[in-house]
């Protein structure tokens, strides 16, 4: 029994709708938060919703000179580099083993590995703090680039681990026939090959240590070495907000990075899904 024309059109109709809808939520907050950042603050405590009355262009300026968010971005980009840095080398080390090596507890170890994934940080705050103070790592961005590192190690173990036992081990065997090391094989055989996976591996986690708030928040305490999260909380004083200025500050960190994941939004979903199937 075939579906009539009427309902035929009827459900086409309503999962337009369904999208449009979906859309204006995805859309209305960035819209508001564009439109915000032109307003004076008058006009913004006039009326939030409404359109800017006059385009003040200042705004971005100030956010970057007055509030100083030229600096935060250079913090977050120090301890995001210095993380992804320490979390690609030893999560790719680990996942190769894990894929290629067999030894004994090889499925423990990727068991505990899995678990990890399971623990949230903010419950490991206390210990965490004892031993980066043991270490003199307290308030550096080292110490907070080794914590993110930590953090997003397990699931990064577990998709490049799928990418690796992707690749064939006649390719890998080749290569030790005419006298690479594993760790040559690695760099120059296996990662070439899997290059998409592990850049997506590697976007995802800049993203989640880019926007993190809590563990910068705790661990960096010199106001100097503020992240671009825990910086914007300046914005926001005893009695007022300066509104104007936070949205441009929001717009200005923020519009960028969603036109590049809208533009590789395809790539990544590929590389995360494929890296979790195989």
């Amino acid at each position: 029994m075939t579906d009539s024309p009427f309902r035929v059109g009827f459900a086409r109709v309503a999962g337009y709708a369904a999208l449009l809808i979906a859309a204006l939520q995805a859309l209305g907050p960035i819209l508001w938060i564009v439109a915000g950042s032109f307003k004076s603050k008058a006009d913004f405590l006039v009326n939030p919703w409404r359109l800017p009355q006059s385009w003040l262009f200042h705004n971005y300026v100030d956010a970057f000179v007055v509030a100083r968010v030229g600096d935060y971005v250079w913090n977050s980009l120090t301890v995001v580099t210095l993380g992804l840095s320490i979390l690609l080398v030893a999560a790719a080390t680990t996942a190769y083993a894990l894929a290629r090596f067999r030894f004994p507890g090889r499925g423990v170890v990727t068991v505990i590995i899995l678990v990890t994934m399971m623990v949230p940080s903010d419950v490991l705050t206390v210990p965490l703090f004892v031993v980066l103070r043991s270490l003199g790592m307290l308030g550096t961005f080292l110490g907070v680039a080794c914590l993110y590192a930590a953090s997003g190690f397990g699931i990064s173990v577990f998709l490049l681990r799928g990418y690796f036992m992707s690749v064939p081990r006649e390719v890998e065997e080749a290569a030790r026939l005419d006298g690479a090391s594993t760790l040559s094989t690695l760099w120059y055989i296996v990662l070439p090959m899997t290059l998409p996976g592990f850049a997506s591996v590697a976007v995802i986690q800049a993203m989640a240590m880019w926007n993190d708030l809590y563990l910068s928040f705790v661990f960096l305490r010199d106001p100097a070495s503020a992240t671009v999260p825990v910086g914007l909380l300046n914005f926001f004083q005893r009695d007022s907000v300066d509104w104007p200025r936070l949205l441009a500050a929001l717009t200005a960190l923020t519009v960028p990075v969603l036109i590049v994941y809208a533009v590789l939004q395809r790539r990544f979903v590929e590389g995360l899904t494929a890296g979790a199937a195989k």
